[in-house]
């Protein structure tokens, strides 16, 4: 399963066809990463918009969990 990168705008829903699982996205000034036919299944309904991938170093900032000192 590929992986994309998108700036979602509102909430969205989604469920693959023949699966239990659904993926309920929140809306976020960051991008995140969602796998590609959630992506793509958002953009069509409007509920966001692709981005290019993060450089390592914005994917950390993004991600990078938070560590104690």
């Amino acid at each position: 399963m590929t992986m994309a990168w998108a700036i979602f705008n509102r909430e969205f829903n989604w469920r693959r066809k023949r699966s239990v699982y659904s993926f309920n996205v929140k809306p976020s000034p960051e991008p995140q990463q969602r796998p590609r036919d959630v992506v793509d299944a958002a953009i069509a309904a409007g509920a966001a918009e692709e981005v290019p991938s993060p450089s390592r170093e914005e994917k950390k900032a993004i991600t990078g969990r938070k560590r104690a000192r």
